[in-house]
């Protein structure tokens, strides 16, 4: 579907309601394996998660994104297997840059 229609508040309250959904994915047909998920409703508080975000540098741009401790503890509340796998690998990342 168009990305337009996530600036639409009924169709995401709809998104909810009916289809159970929590992220909306967007990715780039000129950019292979870019993936951005953005919260049909947020999970968290979002002034505080927003004073913690990080600003990453992209090739012609910038990007927030939201900090390691607040990504892991959204991939833990989720508990899929693959958000376990996620903690996982982010843990050993963390590891690795202390």
């Amino acid at each position: 579907m168009p990305a337009v229609q996530f600036a639409d508040a009924a169709a995401r309250a709809g998104w909810i309601e009916e289809k159970g959904l929590t992220i909306f994915s967007l990715s780039s047909e000129r950019v292979a394996g870019l993936e951005v998920d953005l919260f049909v409703k947020e999970p968290f508080d979002f002034e505080q998660a927003y004073a913690r975000a990080v600003t990453v540098a992209l090739d012609a741009t910038t990007a927030t994104v939201v900090a390691l401790p607040d990504l892991l503890a959204m991939k833990r509340r989720a508990g899929r297997a693959q958000d376990q796998a996620d903690v996982e690998a982010l843990e050993a990342i963390e590891r690795g840059s202390t």
